[in-house]
This record gives C-alpha cells, structure tokens and sequence, in this order.
C-alpha cells in the first residue's frame, strides 16, 4: 500500500456527530463505549500483487487502530478508502503514515522459519 492520504469524508464534518479535535481527527460524539472514539478517514493505494486484506491487518495491529467504516471499497479497486477508529494517540500515531508505502516482507528468524514483517517507509 502506498499514497497514504487524509480524506475529507462529509459525515465527519456533521457537528451533532462528531468534534473536530485537531487537523483531520474527530471525536465520534455517539460512541457509547467511551474509548476508542476518535475518527480519521484516509485512502491508500494498492500496488501490484496486493489485496485489501494485507498489509492493512498489520498496519491495524501496528497503530493499534481499527476499520470503524470501509468507504465504498471495492476489492478490486486500486484505492482503498476507511475511517480508521482507536485512542486519541493511536489515531495521531497512524497519521504518521501519511505519504508512506506499508508492505509486508517475508524473512527468515533466527529458528530458521519464514515470517513476515510489515515495512514501513
């Protein structure tokens, strides 16, 4: 995944719903859990072999963040739109992503097993 980018998503900018807390990053007002309330929507480019799968689950685990909406994703579109949920600093953690390229990266440990790693730069 690559192109990172805010988006400007309209229900964000309701005002009944949520507060605007800093540049691109609301408080979802009617989120009754009361943690894990913050928004951010953002877009990213596939690259060539990827799917919507990966390494968006690692960069999820990564930020400690999750999907709160998929916007009108196709799987087989090449950009990929969500508002992504989590903590306050969670959520300003993963705008750190912004204009970065995420991918996944098989290497061996020191057992001699194959895992993957996400790269991020």
């Amino acid at each position: 995944m690559k192109n990172f980018r805010v988006i400007e998503v309209e229900k964000l900018n309701d005002i009944s719903n949520f507060k605007l807390v800093e540049k691109d990053i609301y408080n979802d007002l009617n989120d009754d859990g009361g943690f894990a309330t913050h928004r951010i929507a953002l877009e990213m480019e596939l690259e060539e072999g990827e799917d919507t799968q990966y390494p968006l689950e690692d960069i999820l685990d990564e930020y400690l963040v999750h999907v709160e909406e998929f916007l009108n994703n196709d799987d087989n579109a090449i950009i990929q739109k969500y508002i992504f949920g989590g903590e306050l600093d969670d959520i300003q953690n993963l705008k750190s992503i912004i204009g970065k390229r995420a991918y996944n990266e098989k290497y061996i440990d020191e057992e001699g097993q194959t895992r993957v790693r996400l790269i991020i730069e």
